[in-house]
């Protein structure tokens, strides 16, 4: 066995944030491809493949969409993934957002265009946005997006290259959703190494129960993944053994520091455990 363990990272901020931290000061595990970002969706995983293989290339101008910066390209293990150890897959949502043929995410969307409507046009032109975007767009409410679009063009009259690429936006981007089953079983496939799934919390209660959004959409990863027999993390039962409160930031879906080290020395045991096949199909305290 290499040591560190090589571990191919698929996921959001709960298992990047730590798991990088661990891996700069720890011996027993190493974040593979650092210049994977945080992602949300099977569409961004699948995105991020096809750009570390070279068959998919991204303009300049959409990156800051995709959250993919420049440093991200080709690499030569990524047809077989041979110097992978373990990959961790921790999906955050089953809402697909696209625009022109490539996967958008969600805090990249809301950087380049809710954000900005606030700051350059005001405190109206901001909610418009945010409704646009968390209500007809990710929230999938086509009467909420039909009727905030127009309100939104109004404002972006501009004919700088920001202000047209933000209108394309309004007039082209998509929203779906994804079949997580198929989503999981091609990741699998594609990347071909042993996959750990990682449960994602939205919030978490005082008395430390898990609070999951998008509904139905834990179930079905959770159901989909001792389907295909892949390991589950959950770290709802870490969060409530060390307190909410000092486990939590508040008002804040991340990990205080004082936890990111508990929950890295968690998932680097359970990244271990996939790696020897000696898991079972949950993970906890």
């Amino acid at each position: 066995m290499k040591t560190p363990l090589n571990v191919l990272l698929f996921g959001g901020c709960l298992t990047h944030t730590p798991l990088r931290k661990h891996a700069r000061g720890g011996a027993r595990l190493a974040a593979a491809y650092h210049a994977i970002p945080q992602i949300h969706t099977f569409g961004e995983m699948f995105q991020i493949v096809d750009i570390l293989r070279g068959e998919k290339v991204i303009p300049p101008e959409i990156r800051p969409l995709c959250r993919i910066w420049r440093d991200l390209g080709p690499v030569p293990n990524s047809r077989t993934f041979d110097d992978i150890d373990v990959a961790l897959v921790e999906p955050s949502s089953p809402i697909e957002i696209t625009f022109r043929g490539f996967s958008i995410n969600r805090r990249g969307l809301r950087d380049f265009l809710v954000e900005p409507m606030r700051e350059q046009y005001g405190r109206e032109a901001g909610k418009v946005a945010a409704q646009w975007f968390r209500v007809g767009l990710v929230g999938l409410n086509e009467k909420m997006r039909a009727e905030s679009a127009p309100r939104l063009l109004n404002y972006l009259k501009g004919d700088d290259p920001d202000t047209e690429l933000r209108r394309a936006i309004v007039l082209e981007i998509e929203a779906t959703t994804a079949d997580i089953a198929a989503g999981l079983e091609r990741i699998h496939t594609i990347v071909d190494r042993p996959l750990g799934v990682v449960i994602y919390v939205f919030r978490y209660m005082p008395d430390g129960r898990p609070i999951t959004w998008d509904g139905g959409f834990q179930e079905q990863l959770v159901a989909a993944a001792r389907e295909f027999g892949l390991p589950l993390f959950d770290p709802a039962p870490y969060v409530k053994a060390f307190g909410v409160e000092a486990a939590m930031i508040p008002e804040s879906a991340h990990y205080t520091d004082a936890f990111g080290q508990v929950i890295a020395d968690a998932l680097t045991e359970f990244s271990q455990s996939v790696y020897d096949r000696t898991s079972v199909s949950e993970t906890a305290p």
